[in-house]
């Protein structure tokens, strides 16, 4: 789940020169209030995307009988010390078994975390431009528009959500919407 944050921490640590490598004016680097606010911005939205992410997780889990809740911890712990885990017939293993309902509540829940996060990430992105350093702004929108025309959603069945909502090490962020959760520890290095 945090690697994709971690990539987008180490993409924005290197903003001001590969984002504007392609601009001959020389990028004015963040001063450390700047430096500061981004990492704050990062730091907020890093704990709501977190916050959707248990939400979904709660709503995955209420989806399903105690039965097919059981059943779902058996197999991803059958994954974890599985030799050579094959993630795939696991899902269509669990396609096979949930219920229909149960299917249709895992992708409504599904959409709804879909639609929440890329709407915080939307949020993040307004905020944070208005935290870089004069002229950043622009260029930085131009790059983001380019990301989001490359970038095609990955359409999931009900079994492949569940193992990868569920299964620890194997999370959804990053994957579809871009990479949030990425800062740990303290305010990002003073240049």
């Amino acid at each position: 789940m945090n690697r994709g944050f971690l990539a987008l921490a180490l993409a924005l640590s290197v903003f001001p020169i590969a984002a504007l490598a392609d601009d001959n004016t020389p990028p004015s680097p963040p001063t450390p209030a700047q430096r500061q606010a981004i990492f704050q911005t990062f730091e907020k939205y890093r704990q709501q995307e977190e916050q959707l992410h248990q939400q979904f997780r709660y709503q995955i889990l209420s989806s399903l009988t105690p039965v097919h809740r059981r059943y779902v911890g058996t197999l991803i712990g059958e994954l974890a010390v599985a030799p050579n885990p094959d993630f795939e017939a696991t899902a269509k293993q669990l396609d096979r078994v949930i219920s229909g309902s149960e299917q249709s509540r895992i992708m409504a829940a599904h959409q709804q975390f879909e639609t929440q996060s890329k709407a915080l990430h939307e949020q993040m992105k307004t905020e944070l431009q208005s935290e870089l350093p004069a002229g950043a702004q622009q260029r930085w929108g131009h790059r983001e528009d380019q990301n989001r025309q490359q970038q095609t959603p990955r359409q999931y069945d009900a079994g492949t959500l569940l193992l990868r909502t569920l299964s620890p090490g194997h999370g959804m962020m990053g994957d579809d919407h871009g990479p949030m959760m990425m800062m740990h520890g303290g305010p990002p290095p003073q240049h």
